[in-house]
């Protein structure tokens, strides 16, 4: 991976690239901060809005902030940076995937170079080009909207249902193989949103690299998981108190549509160690300004282990202690257990020298979410996956722990719509 230099948020946009299984983004609302913590017994309620209860617009605008995409193609979590979703605009913004070492050595050779695409309507430069049904193919089925007709696709083989007989897929770092596990209602909301909620901006992308088939080699359950998602419970998992059951299975649409265990371990809820954290120094993430500087530092990530084992796993903490993980960012193990009301370091319990998570894992998207999807995450790691015993080593930390850097991030809650970079069309 490679340090972009425009922010910390950038940093949360990380490849692993493990070009002989599978090649995966690791990424991946308006609402106020949390104001208390949620009655864990309680029925699960409406985890977010309905979409019937939003424009489709303002819909897309949630779910393109919630989902990380400013952080591949510009703008981070910020609709009023310059670039937001404009696409890639040169070498900082490019991934480079492939065999051991891509994306971990910047002296790897081999390796393809795949580039963020402009999202803004741009006719010629963007996605105005295409019809907002080609863009739901490809959050959808990962198929390119330039090489794939507007028509309806009823099946997933080639050559029938419409699905073209030779594919040509979206290259890896684009993570539509979690995506396509949200409902049709959002993958349409993301796509109007993508077509009559942003400003057109003229930003010529060059085509992403790789292979002859077009990734076709790699689109088997096997790498990216199964579709529909296996049914629950798997044998990594197990069957919550009843009270906790609607909760813990919309946690667990969120943390597979999330792309949670592309970085946490396991292509589907059945594969071996979901969720259970990096296992080999070769999962590791390295972010940092080496990749443009050979004598600059990186930092090296390892993705946690999420089951509840007590002694490796999240077990070791309350909920509450991972809500303000996903609300704000703060590291389980230093932060006490408590409800925060403020943001502000030293006010409202947040702590006066506070521990973040590094850039690793995008909670700085994730905040966006509406509290009872958290809790909602949260009940499913606690109660529908099986604890499994992995140490993972701490990610490596800089002498602030990421608070100077935290402090660059886009606000919070979200700048209301439309920003100027957004359009709002009667």
């Amino acid at each position: 991976m490679r340090w972009s230099g425009r922010s910390f948020a950038s940093a949360f946009v990380v490849v692993v690239s493990v070009f002989v299984t599978v090649v995966a983004v690791r990424a991946v609302g308006t609402l106020s901060p949390s104001a208390g913590t949620v009655d864990q017994t309680a029925p699960a309620k409406a985890a977010a809005p309905a979409p019937a209860a939003q424009s489709d617009v303002a819909r897309g605008r949630y779910l393109v902030l919630s989902h990380a995409c400013g952080l591949c193609h510009g703008g981070d979590v910020d609709p009023t940076a310059k670039g937001w979703l404009a696409g890639s605009t040169g070498p900082a913004m490019e991934f480079k995937i492939g065999p051991p070492p891509c994306g971990t050595d910047p002296k790897a050779a081999g390796c393809f170079t795949t580039r963020p695409r402009n999202l803004t309507p741009d006719e010629s430069t963007g996605m105005g080009r295409f019809s907002e049904r080609q863009l739901f193919n490809a959050l959808r089925f990962g198929l390119r909207p330039e090489d794939t007709p507007d028509v309806i696709i009823t099946g997933t083989t080639p050559g029938k249902g419409n699905f073209p007989m030779m594919p040509h897929y979206l290259a890896p770092p684009m993570p539509w193989n979690a995506w396509r596990h949200m409902p049709d209602a959002d993958l349409k909301a993301i796509a109007a949103y993508l077509k009559r909620g942003l400003k057109p901006v003229v930003n010529k992308v060059p085509d992403s690299e790789g292979p002859p088939d077009f990734w076709a080699g790699f689109i088997t359950p096997e790498f990216i998981g199964e579709y529909p998602a296996v049914a629950f419970p798997t044998e990594n998992e197990q069957q919550p108190p009843a009270a906790q059951r609607a909760r813990v299975l919309r946690g667990r649409a969120l943390v597979i549509d999330h792309d949670c265990a592309a970085c946490h371990a396991g292509s589907s809820p059945k594969a071996k160690g979901w969720l259970a954290g990096i296992t080999s120094p070769t999962q590791e993430f390295v972010i940092g300004p080496c990749f443009q500087d050979e004598k600059a530092p990186c930092f090296h990530g390892r993705p946690k282990n999420l089951t509840p084992d007590k002694e490796t796993g999240i077990g070791r903490f309350t909920d509450q202690q991972i809500f303000n993980a996903l609300r704000y960012g703060l590291r389980p193990e230093d932060t006490p257990d408590i409800k925060i009301t403020s943001m502000t370091p030293g006010q409202g319990n947040f702590p006066k020298e506070p521990h973040y998570l590094g850039p690793f894992m995008p909670w700085a998207s994730w905040r966006y979410m509406p509290d009872e999807d958290l809790w909602s995450i949260i009940a499913y790691l606690r109660h529908g996956v099986k604890p499994v015993s992995n140490t993972v080593a701490l990610s490596d930390d800089t002498p602030d722990h990421w608070a100077d850097a935290v402090a660059k991030l886009g606000k919070y809650p979200a700048p209301p719509f439309p920003t100027v970079n957004e359009v709002k069309k009667k």
